[in-house]
C-alpha cells in the first residue's frame, strides 16, 4: 500500500504558492493605490489653491467697484469681502468673519488684505503658504 501523506504535502505546497502569489499581487495593488492617493492629495491641494486664488480675484473686483464709487478704508474692504459669500476650501466654512481676511494671512484659505499708501494689496494663503499672485 502507498502512503497518501505525499498527496497532502503536494496539496499543501500548491495552496501555499497560491496564497503567496495572491499576497504579492495584493501588495502590488496596495502600493499603487498608496501612490495614487498621494497624487490625489496633491491634485486636491492645487484645486483648493485655485479656489483661494479665485476668491482673491472676486475680492479684487469688489474693491475696484467700491473704489469707483468713492474712497474706502480697510474696514470697509473687509466688510465687503465678508459679505461676498465666499467659501474657504480648506476648512469648508463660509468666509463671513473679519478673521478670514487678516492683514497677515497664516492659515490655508485666508486672504490677506493690506492697505498701504492708498493701494490695496490682496493675496491668498494656499496649501503651502502665500500664493504667488498679488492683486493691487
Amino acid at each position: 500500500m502507498r502512503n497518501k501523506s505525499g498527496f497532502a504535502f503536494i496539496t499543501l505546497l500548491i495552496v501555499l504558492v497560491i496564497i503567496g502569489l495572491s499576497g504579492l499581487i495584493g501588495l502590488k495593488y496596495y502600493g499603487l493605490n498608496q501612490q495614487d492617493s498621494a497624487k490625489s492629495n496633491i491634485v486636491q491641494d492645487k484645486a483648493k489653491d485655485t479656489i483661494v486664488q479665485t476668491n482673491v480675484t472676486a475680492i479684487h473686483g469688489l474693491l475696484q467697484g467700491a473704489l469707483i464709487a468713492g474712497d474706502i478704508d480697510l474696514v470697509e474692504a473687509v466688510n465687503l469681502s465678508k459679505n461676498a459669500g465666499l467659501h474657504n476650501p480648506f476648512t469648508e466654512t463660509a468666509m463671513n468673519k473679519p478673521e478670514c481676511f487678516p492683514e497677515i494671512a497664516d492659515s490655508p484659505g485666508e486672504i490677506q488684505i493690506i492697505l498701504k499708501e492708498n493701494t490695496f494689496y490682496i493675496q491668498g494663503y494656499g496649501s503651502s503658504g502665500l500664493l504667488g499672485k498679488v492683486l493691487q
